[in-house]
């Protein structure tokens, strides 16, 4: 406890004086493996790049998994190639995410079309050249509607097939898979450490679009909520530290709401915001700082309606980047590339944090 209060007490000191520098970050006694960065179809490489020497591992998102166990891969295109010869040519691996968010879907694959997905998968990573696979099923139901049976039963089928497949065509392959902040019962199951290099825990969305009241995207160390200690602390029950990633957030929400105070009622979804405006907008509204989250925020008015926006910026992320060496995760994570923006510092930070150069 006084190692982790010491390393939140440096971040804060180092970030309320405007400095980065290896001084804010305690040594650490493990190696950070990952610094997985996901970068959506849509972010355009032409217009955009990562400081690569921050990262080890891109996934490129997504092909979508279909209740047959297809995969839909319209969204491989040039882009993907530039990335994944971009990616080789700087040490980085390149993944892909498969993904699938549709429970109806999600049931057919895990009853039916487990052969069918892990085939599918191995054929794309082999016909894109791809180092490895991330599976991204959230939200997957406790019982599967088509069976009646256990889902986590069926996952754990699922995963050992997709290990046992892709780990006989190529050792090398990374294989992850995403769970959400609560820690979806299916993946509470010890016996899958055995067949995924890493879990990528989505440390984002604790306050997502609809939330019923604004509050932080990436709450830490809030004693008041859910936060992400608390899901890695979950997850700890059934995977070691070594095999955790802790996903974090380039960009926030912005709401409408009833009032200019913190974890006001919400009106309507919420947009979201990237990092890089909402840095720059905090500017002209003012940053505030909410010391149960640990995270930044501003208000403003606009045409007589309260907004708030909660984002991440350098200050938190550098806590979380303090825990993420003191308790021995396997490293960080970003949801997403380019949300952080152009030539952005937060980069220099990824590097001092976790001994980069």
């Amino acid at each position: 406890m006084k190692r982790i209060v010491f390393l939140i007490l440096a971040a804060l000191l180092v970030a309320s004086s405007g400095l980065v520098g290896c001084s804010a970050f305690a040594p650490y006694k493990h190696e950070i493996k990952y610094l997985y960065g996901f970068w959506p179809y849509w972010i355009d490489p032409g217009s955009y790049q990562p400081d690569w020497t921050g990262l080890t591992h891109v996934s490129y998102f997504s092909m979508d998994a279909t209740a047959n166990g297809g995969l839909d891969t319209q969204y491989i295109g040039p882009a993907y190639y530039y990335i994944r010869e971009k990616a080789h040519s700087q040490n980085v691996k390149i993944t892909l995410t498969v993904a699938c968010f549709d429970c109806a879907a999600q049931d057919s694959i895990l009853a039916y079309h487990q052969a069918d997905l892990v085939d599918a998968v191995l054929t794309k990573l082999q016909d894109y050249a791809a180092d490895g696979v991330c599976i991204d099923f959230e939200l997957v139901k406790n019982t599967n509607s088509l069976t009646s049976g256990s889902n986590t039963v069926l996952m754990q089928d699922l995963m050992l097939l997709l290990n046992s497949k892709l780990k006989k065509a190529n050792p090398d392959y990374d294989i992850s898979f995403c769970v959400t902040g609560n820690v979806e019962n299916v993946y509470r199951n010890r016996a899958l450490a055995a067949y995924t290099d890493a879990v990528f825990l989505m440390g984002y969305e604790y306050h997502w679009s609809k939330a019923p009241e604004t509050g932080a995207i990436s709450p830490f160390d809030d004693s008041g909520q859910l936060d992400v200690n608390e899901s890695i602390d979950i997850l700890k029950k059934w995977y070691p530290a070594d095999k955790l990633i802790l996903g974090l957030p380039f960009y926030g929400y912005d709401w409408a709401c009833d009032s200019p105070e913190p974890r006001a009622k919400t009106n309507g979804e919420g947009e979201i915001i990237t990092m890089y405006s909402a840095l720059a907008s905090a500017k002209d509204y003012g940053r505030l700082w909410d010391t149960s989250s640990h995270t930044p925020w501003y208000k403003y008015q606009s045409q007589g309606t309260w907004h708030q926006c909660w984002y991440e910026d350098n200050e938190s992320l550098a806590l979380k980047f303090n825990y993420i060496n003191a308790a021995g995760l396997a490293g960080a994570g970003f949801w997403a590339l380019g949300y952080e923006g152009p030539d952005s510092p937060v980069w220099t930070l990824v590097k001092q944090a976790f001994n980069r150069k």
